[in-house]
């Protein structure tokens, strides 16, 4: 395999990209200022580059076989920078539709830049709680909040039964009018819910119509029986209050039903055709062997004269595997069953298909008292959607088509939007979250801002900020134990080290009443080179982060 970071070098060269450093921030070659016409045809031929761009990341990373190969690719990608300053691109497409003179007659796209303004928020206003807003409505979360919004898990246990039972219906009628039902968007979920309760009802009407017609209804009935006794014996416990009296008067209760079975199968009229069916005759001959057995086993259980021995043999008849009597009880259930099919296809059918019926109602009627939770789930969604800068940035360029400058509108946008996606990327293949910086700072001109979860209840925050005057700073923050808490501070000029040193008695002091300890504070002046190479990854961790105080 050609070696993964010359192929990526590769590409970034053909598709006009450039990571180096020394181009301050600006990957494109001869990146014109963004207000003359050659900006939009420039930027569009750059941003088709950058899907090129990442089209081959994605395939160079599948085609990575070592963590070393596939961390060349990751740093590789970091360093590319498409929209350095995010934050003073936000406010440049806030004021471009702002200062449109026909955004009067567009007040959705006029809604739509105030949401930009609202998410720009000054650096001097964070907080912990607004940080985590402003992280996860960042746009790189954008994806995976709705996923988590959307998640089936998440909907009430009741809901995803219903669902579930609904999915494996056997009737394909019915499951075509729920399908139907569900392709309705003008329903709420009650009214979906009614519906389908509607539609339940009405089949069900129509099968007991069938069923009541057939003459074998009453047999249908007893497959129904067998299959409960069956179920209700294998949660049969032996205990002090059975006496042998119970046992004896519930063996005989299942004697009787038994022998009146076995009568109403031997009375029953099969003609001539039906028995030469080779599927109902070793069936029905199966079944009747079945039902003696039975009888027989029953039969020897009323012969117990002591009370003991008799709870315990029927106890005994409990515990075995395939012979037990459950399972006879269900071997006799399967066989009428399937015999009956032979003799009324059309009711045996029917009988089934009111049994899913019966079980999806009485699940509907446990679900319809969680409809409330899903609703919440939609105003999550929705909520998402409204806060989110990514989904704002996708709705502007959807809606901006009638402005005069829509075409300026839309490259920011879309430069904005390619940088969103990178920090995803990053994201995602690094394991962590990797992000912008969501604030306006007049001082910085573009920075980052990564959280990542280590082992043993370790968690890393990296920043990276770039002074208009004091150039490049990373600064690294570990939390240990939920308690100690660990920084390392690299400066590109020794003058930002001298403003910060002066300041750690301060920081320190601050964190400490937090409740958190400072095991390790180190401050280092390093090349922006060097802070490069010295902090990929969460690396770096040598300054301090595996002590403690």
């Amino acid at each position: 395999m050609a070696d993964i970071t010359t192929n990526i070098q590769n590409s970034i060269n053909q598709t006009g990209l450039n990571t180096n450093v020394k181009q301050t921030g600006q990957i494109f070659k001869k990146q014109p200022q963004p207000n003359t016409k050659d900006t939009i045809s420039r930027d569009k031929l750059d941003l088709e580059n950058v899907d090129k761009f990442i089209n081959k990341v994605m395939n160079e990373l599948s085609g990575a076989k070592t963590k070393n190969q596939t961390n060349k690719i990751l740093q590789m990608v970091k360093d590319t920078k498409i929209a350095p300053n995010l934050a003073n691109d936000i406010q440049n497409v806030a004021k471009l539709i702002e200062n449109d003179e026909s955004i009067q007659n567009n007040p959705a796209l006029k809604d739509l830049a105030l949401k930009l303004k609202e998410f720009l928020k000054p650096i001097a206003d964070i907080k912990t709680a607004t940080l985590n807003e402003q992280i996860k409505n960042s746009g790189v979360m954008l994806e995976g909040n709705l996923k988590e919004a959307l998640n089936p898990q998440k909907l009430p246990s009741s809901i995803n039964k219903l669902l579930f039972d609904i999915k494996n219906l056997s009737n394909n009628d019915l499951l075509d009018k729920i399908l139907t039902l569900s392709k309705n968007e003008n329903l709420n979920d009650n009214d979906s819910f009614l519906k389908l309760k509607e539609i339940l009802k009405n089949e069900e009407t129509v099968l007991l119509k069938t069923l009541n017609n057939s003459n074998i209804k009453g047999l249908l009935t007893d497959v129904n029986k067998l299959d409960n006794i069956s179920k209700f014996l294998s949660k049969f416990q032996i205990n002090i209050e059975n006496s042998g009296d119970k046992v004896k008067l519930y063996v005989d209760k299942l004697q009787d039903f038994v022998s009146k079975l076995d009568n109403k199968i031997n009375s029953l009229n099969t003609n001539e055709k039906l028995n030469q069916i080779s599927g109902f005759s070793s069936n029905f001959k199966d079944l009747k062997i079945a039902l003696k057995d039975i009888q027989n086993t029953l039969k020897s259980l009323n012969n117990i004269g002591d009370e003991i021995n008799l709870v315990k043999s029927f106890d005994d008849l409990l515990d075995g595997s395939n012979s037990n009597l459950q399972f006879k009880l269900q071997s006799a259930a399967r066989r009428l069953s399937a015999s009956l099919t032979f003799i009324d296809n059309n009711a045996s059918d029917a009988s089934n298909k009111l049994k899913e019926i019966k079980h999806i109602s009485n699940q509907l009627k446990i679900a319809s008292n969680d409809i409330i939770n899903i609703e919440k789930n939609n105003i999550d969604v929705a909520k998402i959607i409204s806060s989110d800068i990514k989904s704002t940035l996708l709705s502007i360029q959807e809606k901006s088509a009638g402005l005069n400058n829509s075409s300026q509108i839309n490259q920011i946008s879309e430069k904005m939007l390619s940088q969103i996606e990178i920090h995803q990327m990053v994201s995602s293949i690094g394991g962590g979250i990797q992000t912008y910086l969501p604030y306006i700072w007049d001082g910085v001109d573009g920075g980052s801002i990564a959280f990542k979860q280590g082992k043993r209840d370790r968690y890393y925050a990296q920043i990276d900020l770039n002074f208009k005057q004091y150039g490049k700073v990373n600064i690294m923050v570990g939390l240990i134990d939920k308690k100690y808490i660990d920084i390392s501070i690299a400066t590109a000029q020794k003058s930002l080290k001298d403003i910060i040193f002066n300041e750690a008695k301060e920081l320190k002091s601050s964190i400490s009443k937090l409740g958190l300890i400072v095991s390790n504070f180190n401050l280092k002046v390093l090349s922006k080179n060097e802070i490069a190479a010295k902090f990929k990854d969460f690396s770096g961790l040598e300054f301090g982060f595996d002590k403690k105080a």
